[in-house]
């Protein structure tokens, strides 16, 4: 049971670190291996939408980006944490997301793994940033991530530190992550008006396109044969 903390402020030492790290360590105590991922301290050049990953499963972009995704599929929950820029996450986060990209929603990167999101911000924003991030890998087309939950966190002028019940909230996040990781949790109403049009209407086509076009989409086709949504049969 591996759960990651990916922290995406420019402050190692910040609000936003100190939450994760509160809720890996809420993690740990709730039985998961734990590892932090501090978004600054790797080179992720931005995504130029060559496609190469639908072709081969793979980026071209010799960057670090490799080593984050390598992180993000090994484990079995996730959380991420972003600082407020005008009610949205931060461009570094966004940068993550946009590498992941289409592959990931089609492929369903994060199907199966449990997700939980926080946010910081100076006076308001903070809950919907967080709701942001959590949405942006809980829907995968063929398989979703289970929301383990979400904190958005106003600060008005004080550090984390100072503000025990963020820090407790942050805790229990973290552990609330690793018990639905062992339990297993569905969250069977979880964006179920989401979920009914893409299981009804787009998933099917969407996966017939994979399948007729699979040499073009070799990636997304060998990820979903790999998982178990595509029988190589159905070629």
């Amino acid at each position: 049971m591996k759960v990651v903390g990916v922290i995406s402020s420019p402050h190692a030492n910040g609000n936003g670190a100190t939450l994760v790290r509160e809720a890996l360590k809420g993690a740990a105590e709730a039985g998961a291996e734990v590892q932090e991922v501090f978004l600054p301290d790797f080179r992720i050049e931005f995504c130029r939408d060559c496609q190469a990953c639908m072709k081969t499963g793979r980026c071209v972009v010799q960057d670090d980006f490799p080593k984050i995704r390598d992180m993000l599929n090994e484990a079995d929950g996730v959380i991420l944490c972003s600082p407020t820029y005008a009610k949205a996450p931060c461009a570094r986060m966004k940068n993550l997301m946009d590498r992941l990209g289409m592959f990931a929603w089609m492929a369903s990167t994060f199907g199966g793994k449990y997700v939980a999101a926080i946010a910081t911000a100076g006076s308001f924003g903070a809950a919907s940033t967080a709701g942001q991030l959590a949405a942006a890998v809980r829907d995968g087309l063929f398989r979703r991530a289970y929301v383990s939950g979400i904190l958005g966190i106003h600060l008005r002028g004080k550090r984390v530190a100072d503000v025990p019940e963020a820090l407790r909230k942050a805790r229990v996040l973290g552990g609330r992550i690793a018990s639905d990781i062992r339990a297993g949790r569905r969250y069977a109403l979880q964006n179920l008006i989401g979920r009914l049009p893409n299981a009804l209407l787009m998933r099917p086509m969407i996966k017939q396109a994979i399948v007729k076009n699979r040499t073009v989409m070799k990636g997304v086709y060998d990820e979903l044969v790999r998982t178990g949504v595509v029988a190589p049969s159905e070629a």
